[in-house]
């Protein structure tokens, strides 16, 4: 499988590659540069407390999962996590940023598998947050290509099997009659989903990931405000909508390459390749940047370190 991981990640880095010298080709890279010097620090500061605000309300969805854990976790160690956790994922292969979510939380008294099970409803719950602003996208005259309207639509398609398949999944669990490893781990993992039976947690949830979205889209109008763009809401929608895609494949650390295609993409037909990958690159910038000093200041937090090397010691 390590072997099949690897040279899928090679096939899709190689098409990323190859995507940008298409899309890029006779780029104007004097254009480019006069483009990125001359956005508006203000606007860029908007971008860039909008991002930072964007994190911290992924932890509210975290501070709902968690309420019945028989040891409370403080909300601001939980944004502090977060921000560990993107911090890592910028600077490290996939995966190592959920491992410090493991490490920390197993610290504080959370099973791994509860993290784990946790994880995917998050996720879960912070695509579905996307679906209401695909109205824009949807509503006639909003101008976007045809294949944007169909790839909405499958978004909403599989995320109607994920609920399904969580729902079935909260049903309350019956213990194992016969104790062992696999049941015990299955058993832990239906418990963990035990808020998505209280309607009310639900609300919270959703809640929380329309507002991380909210977020995301005023840090994204702000850069195109900041690069003087005039960025439809559809297109925004639509480049939400595209990095969600792009966040699936395997990639390099912090999406680079594959980001940038995925708002290229996203924005052909309304900006030239100038304007789209100058949008592309501070909206990028935006995210990475915030994330890791205040990531890294997170992470020197000894509870961080100790509980990872605990949580792996178990």
């Amino acid at each position: 499988m390590k072997l099949l991981d690897r040279a899928l990640r090679i096939v899709l880095l190689a098409g990323v590659a190859v995507a940008l010298v298409f899309a890029l080709k006779g780029l104007d890279l004097n254009r480019l540069w006069s483009a990125l010097v001359s956005a508006d620090p203000a606007w860029l500061a908007v971008g860039a407390l909008a991002n930072v605000a964007s994190q911290s309300t992924r932890a509210l969805g975290w501070n709902v999962m968690l309420a019945g854990q028989r040891q409370p976790i403080r909300f601001s160690r939980l944004v502090r996590i977060e921000f560990a956790v993107q911090a890592a994922a910028a600077v490290t292969p996939e995966g190592a940023g959920e491992l410090i979510r493991v490490g920390y939380l197993s610290h504080e008294g959370v099973p791994r598998t509860v993290t784990v099970t946790i994880m995917f409803v998050r996720k879960f719950f912070s695509n579905a947050g996307l679906i209401p602003f695909l109205l824009v996208v949807w509503w006639p005259g909003s101008g976007v290509p045809t294949w944007a309207v169909v790839t909405a639509w499958v978004y909403v398609v599989v995320l109607t099997v994920e609920a399904l398949v969580i729902v079935r999944a909260a049903r309350t669990p019956a213990a194992p009659t016969r104790e062992t490893r696999l049941r015990r781990l299955v058993f832990d993992a239906r418990t963990a989903l035990g808020p998505v039976r209280r309607p009310r947690a639900v609300a919270e949830v959703t809640a929380a990931a329309l507002l991380t979205r909210s977020c995301d889209l005023l840090a994204l109008f702000a850069v195109a405000q900041a690069l003087d763009l005039d960025l439809p809401w559809a297109v925004a929608i639509l480049v939400l909508l595209a990095l969600e895609f792009a966040m699936v494949l395997p990639t390099a650390p912090a999406q680079v390459g594959t980001f940038e295609v995925a708002v290229l993409i996203a924005t052909a037909g309304t900006f030239g390749a100038v304007e789209g990958l100058a949008l592309a690159l501070v909206f990028h910038a935006e995210q990475m940047l915030p994330q890791i000093p205040l990531g890294m200041a997170a992470m020197v937090e000894g509870r961080i370190v100790r509980g990872i090397l605990e949580g792996e010691s178990r």
